[in-house]
């Protein structure tokens, strides 16, 4: 992708900005909204454009210096943190922090890996570490270094803990001058309400399909436009969604699972055995990377990543199912690949059996999300699927 600005909402960009440039924000802002709506990406772009040197000149492929910083992160008044585990928090980490930025410049939707699962913390009050709360506070009590706004952009703040919320008070109370402060989340009824008074909130709604379309364009532009059409529709509006689908892991594990499904609807239960066993170690059928060496298994957070989607994958399927039942010839297929696959499906399987499934699917993503084996939950989730199914 470009890598000279941030894919944010045109529309909020702008009106923000203008708010912004003519010094009539106010409090700070609280941007909410669902998964993969633009949250983040909508704020770095903000944060580029106010601080930007020369507007009427600067323009895609010669950016000014500041914009080029800012889409690089590595403006020194533009900051951001998120929920980071306890070995991020060390300030001697630097280069594991950038790193984080790195992936966010590949792929402008990324979201880091322990972000589901840490917490953004207030951080020692001598050393905190670069993703802290405190460090952000010391980074807007000082004096901008080169722009004309120092922005803080806080990213799931429903997780910041209590500690860490309440040392943020006085200064989303009282913003320092010439300081922008954006708060995300996905989730405002796990925000604390002493945050979200003192914030005014945003709304995010989910793309449309057309909009995900031209981001893929612009963020997968080596993928075939098929392709990329089909992950906007299978996307729901997620724009961080829409962009995994298109990567070689999620695009081999769609493959696997509509093999699996397939083999469940024939009365075959071999391949899904086979897949319980490989999803508990994490690997992927037919990917080319995978070892079979121990010390190369992949982190639980990976195994954990690929039986969620590959449940996913599953659910979408039945609920092809479902709607290929209920619509008949009205039928317009979201999965176009899997067409065949599911009208073969939805011939031999009764709607009330193929709702069951769907549920007893999202118990399985529920479970493993409990941190349950994940080999035990797809066996004997594989082995409930296959039940329903009447023999040929």
């Amino acid at each position: 992708m470009s890598t000279d600005r941030f894919l944010g909402r045109a529309d909020i960009a702008d009106r923000l900005g203008r708010l912004i440039a003519g010094r009539q924000a106010g409090q700070p802002f609280l941007f909410v909204g669902p998964e993969g709506s633009g949250k983040e990406v909508t704020a770095l772009e903000i944060a580029r454009r106010v601080n930007c040197v020369a507007p009427e000149r600067c323009a895609p492929r010669s950016r000014c210096e500041s914009c080029q910083k800012a889409a690089s992160f590595q403006h020194p008044d533009i900051r951001w943190i998120g929920p980071a585990p306890a070995s991020l928090e060390d300030p001697r980490k630097a280069d594991e922090v950038r790193e984080i930025f790195v992936k966010k410049m590949a792929n402008p939707f990324a979201n880091p890996d322990h972000a589901a699962s840490s917490q953004i913390i207030i951080g020692d009050p001598e050393h905190p570490g670069p993703l802290t709360v405190r460090a952000l506070l010391q980074f807007l009590r000082r004096q901008s270094f080169q722009a004309r706004w120092k922005v803080a952009i806080v990213a799931d703040a429903h997780r910041l803990n209590t500690a860490a919320a309440n040392a943020f008070l006085k200064t989303l109370e009282e913003p320092p001058p010439d300081s922008l402060i954006v708060l995300l989340t996905s989730n405002a009824a796990s925000v604390l309400p002493t945050i979200l008074s003192r914030c005014q909130k945003v709304p995010f709604e989910p793309y449309r399909e057309e909009d995900l379309a031209a981001i893929l364009a612009e963020v997968a532009p080596d993928r075939d436009p098929a392709s990329r059409a089909e992950a906007a529709r299978l996307a729901d509006g997620n724009a961080r969604k829409a962009v995994t689908l298109l990567e070689p892991i999620p695009v081999a594990l769609r493959g696997w699972a509509e093999s699996v499904f397939a083999g469940l609807a024939d009365g075959r239960q071999g391949e899904a055995q086979l897949a319980a066993e490989l999803l508990h170690a994490g690997r992927v059928k037919g990917l080319a990377e995978q070892k079979t060496d121990k010390k190369d298994k992949p982190e639980f957070a990976d195994q954990r990543k690929r039986a969620l989607l590959f449940c996913e994958i599953l659910a979408l399927l039945l609920s092809e199912t479902v709607a290929c039942r209920e619509r008949g010839s009205q039928w317009r297929p979201r999965a176009t690949a899997a067409a065949p696959l599911v009208r073969r499906a939805a011939a031999r399987r009764d709607t009330a059996t193929l709702l069951a499934d769907i549920a007893r699917v999202e118990r399985a993503k529920h479970e493993i999300d409990g941190n349950l084996s994940i080999g035990l939950v797809m066996a004997v989730l594989l082995q409930d699927l296959s039940e329903h199914v009447r023999p040929t």
